[in-house]
């Protein structure tokens, strides 16, 4: 497995003395999409942190590690960076599983995480109350929260009542499905089908032809962005006539954008690039300036809001001494790409991040991803075909 340190972004040698962050991320796997962004907004954050000073008085370092998407493979690479590479700090995490997997070896070690993915209810209960994990990305029930905001609205505007619901059988997935079929029938929705499929497989026929005898107004779906192109495929091959497919990946595939057909595709994403915030512009500038062009997966800016707010917490404690960077860091009140972060209880842990207020819908339209909603943020009407 790779393993890469960083210093401004370069591969180096170890400086002695200097903080080091391990970053455990999806590189490789279903979930690589997700984990390259991250790992892109994490090597401008260390540009930018290198650039002013570094931390403590010496250049960051970064130990970024693969976990190939693999809970099995995540749990031997964390415990590498914690007792092999003796990161001070661990950072990244996106899926859920991979996250659960690690909590073992987290507790046993006392890890201070600041984890930026890994939304499954099942890891808030891994971490409960543990005084060293820190939460930026919205639990799986703000995420809803949020979609079921959406769903009304296309119910009362729209007259979408009928949804049917395609979910992976990993924790990402499967996690709180049952709570969400009974919340969409409390709304008023009919649940006229729920599908559990299996990540990867691209095997979405029998799934599909269930769905079209099942007539629903929405297909909403819950997988990664492996699952967007073959499921596109096949609602397209038999003509099932929704008025919206709306789909919850962490990252969706690279220039699905550019297929035709990902038009009219709904989503939701933390951010896009024409967010209003003033430190989304900013973000997007100084990303375009490294990288030449611009992302739009929210995994990137937020990797770089991550670390940024970690190395301020630590520079800030005056040491790395884990209380006092938790104390510091619980203490967070910044403008980012997002809005403003700061850290509160949610249902089961002592800092969680952004919530359900933070989230964009936005649909595929005319080759890029578009805010539809909510209204004040639209940028374009949104298309529903019944």
């Amino acid at each position: 497995m790779k393993t890469l340190l960083l210093t401004a972004g370069l591969l180096t040698l170890p400086s002695a003395g200097a903080v080091k962050v391990g970053v455990l991320l999806p590189l490789s796997g279903a979930s690589s999409v997700t984990g390259q962004a991250a790992k892109s907004g994490y090597q401008l954050a260390l540009d930018e942190i290198n650039k002013a000073g570094g931390v403590l008085g010496k250049p960051l370092e970064l130990v970024i590690s693969d976990d190939a998407s693999s809970p099995a493979k995540a749990v031997p690479e964390f415990v590498k960076l914690v007792t092999v590479d003796k990161v001070d700090f661990m950072a990244g995490g996106v899926s859920s599983a991979t996250s659960i997997a690690i909590s073992g070896p987290a507790k046993q070690y006392n890890t201070f995480m600041a984890w930026i993915g890994a939304a499954a209810v099942p890891v808030e209960d891994a971490f409960a109350d543990d005084r060293y994990f820190f939460h930026y990305h919205p639990w799986a029930y703000y995420n809803f929260e949020a979609i079921l905001g959406y769903f009304r609205y296309l119910k009362t505007y729209k007259g979408a009542k009928n949804i049917a619901i395609a979910y992976e059988d990993g924790p990402f997935g499967s996690a709180g499905i049952d709570a969400s079929v009974a919340a969409f029938k409390k709304a008023g929705f009919n649940v006229v089908l729920t599908e559990k499929f299996k990540t990867g497989s691209g095997n979405f026929g029998p799934l599909v032809s269930k769905a079209k005898a099942a007539n629903p107004d929405i297909l909403y779906w819950i997988g990664y962005d492996t699952d967007a192109l073959p499921l596109a495929t096949e609602v397209k091959q038999q003509n099932l006539n929704l008025g919206m497919l709306y789909g919850t990946p962490p990252s969706w595939p690279v220039s699905f954008e550019k297929n035709p057909l990902s038009d009219n595709v709904a989503g939701l994403s933390l951010w896009l690039p024409g967010s209003p915030q003033a430190e989304s512009r900013k973000f997007v500038a100084a990303y375009k300036a490294k990288f030449g062009s611009v992302t739009e997966e929210y995994f990137a800016p937020l990797a770089y809001v991550n670390l940024k707010t970690l190395a301020a917490a630590i520079n800030r404690a005056g040491s790395t001494d884990k209380d006092a960077v938790a104390a510091e860091m619980a203490k967070t009140n910044v403008p980012t790409p997002f809005g403003q972060l700061t850290f509160s209880k949610s249902n089961k842990i002592q800092y969680q991040g952004f919530k359900a207020g933070n989230w964009l819908h936005f649909q595929f339209q005319e080759g890029a991803r578009v805010p539809v909603f909510p209204i004040k943020f639209a940028k374009k009407p949104m298309v529903y075909n019944k």
